[in-house]
């Protein structure tokens, strides 16, 4: 709970906060993390001349004193996002979190486009364990550092695609230790490869529109 006080000796459009029983402020090292810049609708490369006149500006509009343009709770957060930025060492220290903040949502954007890629390599996994199994009944598993030889792919990405392995039932560890693949596993694969045989018969037999509509069976997803 805040009491908002209006003026100070130094900065007369500054609020001070009366924290009263508060819950504790998020710290730029919490997970959550506040745009600051976006808050105040600001530039990250803003003058701090440029941050004094835009949050004068929106202060004034949001008070909750200002009537009907009146917003406690936006009126917060533009009085800690300009408490953040108006000191230069404040604000050095913000845009270090800042711009560790935009490499990590570059790097989620990247693996959302990396989805389809995805179906690809889990399949060729998935086949290696088909392979394994059906080369060797005695000693049907693998290890994951051979896996990781073979596949050449980040050992966090690796261990993403077992945990989904796990999950659907496909693999399973050995008493020995090393992962096969499961009964569940094996008609996955027979069952893909099934459907892309089919298509290429499919795509091989179109001759006209009635042939195209007979051969449009029910195709089973992409491991993905």
């Amino acid at each position: 709970m805040f009491t908002l006080y209006w003026g100070c000796s130094k900065h007369p459009m500054i609020t001070v906060l009366k924290r009263s029983n508060a819950p504790r402020r998020r710290n730029m090292n919490d997970r959550t993390f506040v745009d600051f810049y976006e808050v105040l609708e600001l530039s990250p490369s803003a003058s701090f001349e440029t941050i004094e006149s835009t949050y004068r500006y929106h202060a004034k509009r949001y008070h909750p004193d200002a009537g009907a343009t009146g917003n406690p709770e936006k009126f917060k957060r533009l009085v800690q996002a300009y408490t953040a930025l108006k000191d230069p060492v404040k604000r050095a220290a913000y845009d270090a979190a800042y711009d560790r903040n935009r490499r990590d949502q570059k790097s989620l954007f990247a693996g959302v486009e990396a989805t389809a890629d995805d179906c690809v390599v889990r399949h060729r996994l998935l086949s290696i364990f088909y392979a394994q199994r059906r080369r060797d009944m005695k000693q049907p598993g693998l290890g994951i550092t051979t896996v990781e030889d073979m596949m050449k792919i980040p050992a966090e990405l690796l261990e993403f695609h077992m945990w989904y392995f796990r999950e659907k039932g496909w693999i399973q560890r050995e008493l020995s230790g090393p992962w096969s693949i499961t009964h569940a596993g094996v008609d996955e694969i027979e069952a893909r490869e099934s459907n892309r045989a089919q298509d290429l018969q499919d795509r091989i037999a179109y001759t006209a529109p009635a042939r195209h509509l007979d051969t449009q069976a029910v195709r089973k997803p992409a491991i993905c």
